[in-house]
């Protein structure tokens, strides 16, 4: 199943008409991603997965006060990069916000020397978990 997170938009989160300014849906997925590491044990895994690509189509505004469910599910594991992909709901108006995909490369970084490196299994079998199987 999906990795789910619910989270409220704030004033900061958005612009001066009250609408969730498009940074705003990044910073759902990467807070809903850090949760999911967190929730799986791995937490230690973020400081090795530089974003490599990133693709999101805006579909519903978010709105202060809005409820926001995101969801993270695997898309594709490769030897050295993740691809997973994201919807966020708008639980308030029962509408689909943004969905897209983000690609993150797993690199050692020794003397501030970045090189891609195997995925760890144990990061790989956690994002496999989020397949919906049904």
């Amino acid at each position: 199943m999906p990795f789910r997170a619910r989270y409220y938009i704030y004033w900061v989160d958005t612009d001066a008409a009250g609408i969730a300014h498009f940074t705003s849906f990044l910073r759902l997925v990467e807070r809903a991603e850090e949760d999911f590491y967190r929730e799986n044990g791995i937490l230690h895994y973020h400081s090795i997965a530089p974003r490599r690509e990133l693709f999101i189509t805006y579909t519903a505004p978010l709105r202060r006060g809005d409820v926001a469910v995101v969801e993270l599910w695997l898309d594709e594991a490769r030897t050295r990069a993740i691809k997973y992909r994201f919807r966020i709901i708008n639980e308030t108006s029962g509408k689909n916000a943004a969905e897209g995909y983000l690609v993150f490369t797993c690199v050692s970084n020794e003397g501030g020397e970045l090189r891609a490196v195997p995925c760890p299994e144990e990061l790989i079998n956690a994002w496999k978990r989020t397949i919906n199987t049904t």
